[in-house]
């Protein structure tokens, strides 16, 4: 037996790994648009994921997109955005990452105004353990929305920001049923982005410097060596030239990808704002909106909505 759901703020039910039930939601609404909160069985069994879904009612059939939020965020975060994307007509599924939200653990977390720099062993194997534990709750996740008859799973996407834009670029390769991708402000090269030092001698002596478990972390699923693995999905990035996260690193990344989209050019894209640091812009936003929209809505990219 595993928690599944809880409905509301008291109600529980035990069940098949797959259903999902609704929730009534206690926050004022977009105009039309539904909040369901939900507790979803994840990859560890007895760590239920807790999330708030939204969708425009009445509409059948949805594209899915997970929204993925950073490094000290929660599935509360941008729930305005969400609502926006709802009435664009997708189902909108904003999830509490591994640590984060209802997850927290007190005493693991960000501690010091430098835990974003990332560099020691507790802040990567935090930053890490995150991204590839929530990567893992999402392919769980989209299991369990087979029970839901309003969904598309031949239509998945995911959006994330900053560590979540990172939990993105790993589901990018990993996870063959998400056909679209958009990060923004995230990492593409995950050894550049926790040594914040570019491929070297420098860079490997950090490594080096490192427990091995905290290594094998970044190395199991840094997206840099698996790339091949992205192509034809439609992937858009949008990173700040001023970023502590290096934009020479993702403007390469993304060269590298276009011999793999010869035959889909319109799906590889690099937003890049040359006066932003490490924050998601207006335009970001809205661009990011309108890929999810195109590549799901418009001109659908579909897959097989079978599990893997």
């Amino acid at each position: 037996m595993r928690w599944l759901l809880i409905l509301g703020i008291a109600i529980t039910a035990v069940a098949m790994a797959t259903a999902v039930a609704p929730a009534t939601s206690q926050e004022p609404q977009a105009s039309g648009i539904e909040r369901e909160k939900l507790y979803f069985a994840g990859w560890d069994p007895d760590e239920p994921v807790p999330a708030y879904v939204y969708y425009k009612k009445g509409n059948k059939a949805m594209p899915v997109v997970f929204f993925l939020h950073g490094m000290g965020g929660s599935k509360d975060s941008n729930v305005q955005r969400m609502q926006e994307w709802a009435g664009k007509g997708l189902f909108v599924v904003a999830i509490d990452a591994h640590l984060h939200g209802e997850r927290r653990v007190p005493g693991l977390g960000p501690q010091g105004k430098n835990l974003g720099a990332l560099g020691t062993d507790y802040a990567i194997w935090l930053h890490q353990s995150s991204v590839s534990h929530t990567a893992r709750d999402v392919s769980k996740v989209i299991d369990a929305l087979s029970a839901r008859s309003d969904v598309d799973l031949s239509r998945i996407g995911v959006a994330g920001i900053s560590m979540g834009s990172s939990t993105c670029m790993v589901l990018a390769w990993k996870e063959p049923r998400i056909s679209v991708i958009v990060g923004m402000i995230g990492a593409v090269d995950f050894w550049y982005d926790v040594t914040k030092t570019p491929p070297g001698k420098e860079q490997d002596a950090k490594r080096d410097a490192l427990s091995p478990r905290v290594r094998q972390l970044v190395s199991s699923i840094d997206p840099l060596d698996r790339k091949a693995a992205i192509a034809p999905k439609a992937l858009f990035l949008a990173n700040g030239a001023k970023d502590q996260i290096d934009i020479e690193s993702i403007k390469k990344f993304v060269k590298d990808l276009q011999p793999s989209y010869k035959e889909h050019p319109d799906r590889l894209m690099l937003l890049e704002e040359p006066k932003t640091g490490h924050s998601v812009t207006e335009r970001m936003w809205t661009e990011g909106a309108t890929w999810l929209v195109r590549h799901l809505v418009e001109k659908s990219i579909r897959l097989p909505a079978s599990p893997r």
